[in-house]
């Protein structure tokens, strides 16, 4: 993130925001702003890496911001993003510079919905539960919505 100076210009009128049902569905990366984090209650003090990605297809479409941040506890997390874009294999090794090269990149993932309180009004957001293993990828190409069933199934 950077900050605004009082001589900065502007011009970003926002993503397109639309939440999206539960479900798996195709996403492309739309840029990447790299960052530092000064931390979390479970992170330390970090490199991240705050994603935009264009996630659905047809009339559900929806920005999505995701971190990822550079720190060990998240090593799972940032070889599953990689392994869904084809940039790595399971096992293989990979220089994090290969964050210069995901724009445009694409993949699919997995997207649950995460509540949250701000000026005491309840607000609900789409969140990336999980990058998905292209062998794990729809075969037809098609988003998965999760249904009432599979909503309250965290197993699939």
């Amino acid at each position: 993130m950077t900050a605004f100076g009082w001589d900065s210009t502007i011009k970003n009128d926002g993503g397109d925001f639309k939440l999206l049902p539960e479900g798996v569905y195709p996403f492309t990366v739309r840029s990447l702003e790299k960052g530092y984090s000064n931390g979390t209650k479970n992170i330390p003090p970090c490199p991240m890496a705050k994603l935009t990605l264009r996630v659905g297809s047809g009339a559900a479409v929806s920005d999505v911001t995701n971190t990822l941040y550079l720190d060990d506890s998240q090593e799972w997390k940032l070889c599953q993003f990689f392994l869904a874009l084809g940039m790595r294999k399971h096992g293989e090794e990979l220089n994090l510079s290969a964050f210069d090269r995901i724009k445009d990149k694409t993949g699919w993932l997995e997207i649950d919905h995460y509540s949250y309180t701000q000026d005491g009004e309840e607000k609900t957001i789409n969140s990336v539960a999980r990058y998905l293993d292209p062998a794990d990828a729809p075969a037809d190409g098609k988003p998965v919505l999760a249904d009432t069933a599979d909503a309250e199934d965290s197993s699939w």
